[in-house]
């Protein structure tokens, strides 16, 4: 799970109502609408949805997520940009995104801030298969010469299928057509995922053989993982990420931490975030307990600070770095990244 996508609170991301979800089509003012952030996302079978939107004057001054619709009102492309120059630092792992139709099929490329086609998690195209209604019911991982492959989680295909109660049911097959978990961190088969009435995903679960069940895989910690939850503000900023046993107690995953709280500030930011325990207690060990980040005028990250429980500024116990500044040009193009220590002072990489 990416920090892994799946903790950066930002993944490519996104949901209509499980119940009516359109991904093929939305209807629009006019053919571009512009938007600070992406709403948080869990599985790929979830639409692009963007949070906070924007003006086009304000867009030429913000980072913004440039949502771009064909004539037909189907989304053509997703660009994270300023004043129209392409940038590499999105949450949507491209400076750009398009889509492309042809029958059943919704076809997504991934591009960089010099236009080039890029690979996401090891492929070069995510092939969707949607039914009458426009769901999403299938989706392949594809090479540059739309060959068949597998992703980073050894996953080729996804299958979507939409229960009576409304959740919707993923399974991921590889290349030899067998069964595969989410992820290496999280050895989950079957997961069902439940939406609220904004198409925001609250819950995603462990199921086995139609019941919840518990994962007591090493990287699911001493407990047991079973389910996920979400929680977010009236805006769909995302404030709660949650891991929880089949009993419904805080669970550590492997990375050791059972929730993260995220402090967002008027523009969706996520200003500060603080990971804790299955014991609902700070996150301790060699870990950093609270991230602060900084933004400029531009909606840009600056800063990211390294905090313990007391909110005193530490150095990360695995890398030594207290504080990740970053460097922009006039456009927006991030140009230096550089890394300090609490008493601020330069640590320079090593060759």
């Amino acid at each position: 799970m990416k920090y892994h996508r799946l903790f950066l609170f930002a993944l490519i991301a996104f949901g209509l109502n499980a119940c009516d979800q359109k991904p093929a089509k939305k209807q629009a003012e006019n053919n571009v609408k512009y938007y600070r952030s992406i709403q948080f996302s869990e599985t790929p079978w979830d639409t692009e949805e963007g949070l906070h939107e924007l003006t086009a004057e304000e867009a030429k001054t913000v980072n913004n997520y440039k949502f771009t619709f064909a004539g037909n009102n189907q989304l053509a492309s997703v660009e994270y940009n300023r004043n129209n120059v392409l940038l590499d630092y999105a949450s949507i792992n491209a400076a750009k995104v398009t889509f492309t139709y042809e029958g059943d099929k919704q076809v997504k490329r991934f591009f960089n801030a010099k236009n080039e086609p890029i690979k996401n998690g090891g492929a070069s195209v995510f092939e969707y298969t949607l039914n009458e209604t426009g769901l999403r019911v299938a989706m392949r991982y594809l090479d540059e010469n739309n060959a068949p492959v597998e992703n980073r989680n050894k996953i080729h295909n996804y299958q979507w299928t939409k229960l009576e109660n409304g959740m919707i049911k993923e399974l991921r097959y590889n290349l030899a057509k067998e069964s595969v978990v989410m992820n290496e961190f999280c050895p989950f088969y079957e997961l069902r995922f439940t939406y609220d009435d904004k198409g925001l995903v609250t819950r995603m679960a462990n199921y086995q053989a139609d019941s919840l069940y518990n994962c007591t895989a090493e990287n699911c910690g001493d407990i047991g993982v079973s389910y996920f939850k979400f929680g977010y503000n009236e805006a769909g900023d995302l404030l709660e990420f949650s891991v929880h046993n089949t009993a419904g107690q805080l669970s550590n995953l492997y990375w050791g931490w059972a929730k993260r709280v995220n402090v967002v500030d008027a523009n969706g930011y996520v200003v500060e975030s603080t990971q804790f325990d299955q014991d609902n207690e700070y996150l301790g060990g060699k870990n950093v307990p609270v991230t602060k980040s900084e933004y400029d005028q531009f909606g840009a990250l600056v800063k990211r600070i390294s905090l313990d429980k007391e909110k005193n500024i530490v150095n990360n116990p695995a890398n030594g770095v207290a504080m990740v500044a970053y460097k922009y040009d006039d456009q927006g193009l991030r140009t230096e990244t550089l890394q300090y220590d609490k008493d601020n002072v330069l640590i320079v990489p090593k060759k």
